[in-house]
């Protein structure tokens, strides 16, 4: 069965367990799927990386992955020289590589509602 966007909230949520994460907030828990997929890091680097044509989604190089997978460069793209963050959801353990996996699974898939 394919991922909804509400099954990707229900990961990250599971992922973070709590109101109180740091630096971060659940801003997931607020944006639609169109939001979220729209979604800058700062304000300025996007969350989910779109192909070179725009046509579809590609989870190799979208922020979203890579911060989940602690994978260069995430957080080098942000504007600082030596930026460079840890693996995501900060302070609390890694997803399993299967949650990640069920994620690019979902952008793969064009990231259905």
């Amino acid at each position: 069965m394919a991922e909804r966007y509400q099954d990707i909230v229900s990961i990250l949520e599971e992922a973070v367990s709590s109101d109180d994460i740091a630096a971060h907030r659940n801003f997931w828990r607020t944006l639609t799927r169109d939001e979220f997929v729209a979604f800058k890091v700062f304000g300025s680097v996007p969350l989910v990386a779109r192909s070179e044509a725009g046509t579809s989604f590609d989870p190799a190089e979208s922020n979203l992955i890579k911060a989940l997978e602690a994978r260069w460069p995430f957080g080098r793209d942000i504007g600082f020289v030596g930026a460079n963050f840890r693996r995501m959801p900060a302070g609390r353990p890694a997803l399993a590589q299967a949650q990640i996996d069920r994620i690019r699974a979902w952008l793969e898939a064009g990231a259905p509602e």
